[in-house]
């Protein structure tokens, strides 16, 4: 019995880690589709769609760019997926923003290593600087452009 209480509590820590890495890979995914879907459509139409829809809302004019499935369900770290245009985040205004929003019943993870292990594989590692960020309310924010 002892013996495995040892296996069960030194596995532990691996399968959480393993847990943060799936969902932190999931979310990159996410965000690097989602970004290269609003960037098509803004050199089509040489402007970002219409922003400001709520989180989990399928942006106006995607269609076609965009699975309205796969925004609208929930992201791996809670949350809905939100765009928006001209976003003042964090002191800043930018152009174009992806914006992973809490709504009722559905958070997004306050998990400080979930946050910072996704911004490990897309950005500079730090939640306070570069294009990814806990923006307003601490909502994880990525940026499309300046």
């Amino acid at each position: 019995m002892l013996i495995i209480g040892i296996l069960a509590a030194a596995s532990v820590p691996s399968l959480k880690k393993n847990a943060i890495n799936a969902r932190s890979s999931a979310v990159m995914n996410d965000l690097r589709v989602y970004s290269g879907a609003f960037q098509a459509y803004a050199q089509e139409h040489g402007d970002w769609p219409p922003g400001g829809s709520a989180p989990g809302v399928f942006p106006a004019g995607m269609d076609g760019y965009l699975s309205a499935t796969n925004w609208s369900r929930t992201t791996p770290i809670g949350g809905n997926y939100q765009f928006a245009t001209q976003s003042p985040q964090a002191g800043g205004r930018y152009a174009a923003v992806i914006i992973i929003a809490s709504t009722t019943g559905n958070p997004v993870s306050s998990d400080f290593n979930q946050l910072s292990d996704v911004d490990k594989k897309l950005d500079d590692g730090n939640l306070n600087t570069g294009n990814f960020f806990l923006g307003y309310r601490n909502f994880p924010v990525f940026v499309l452009e300046h």
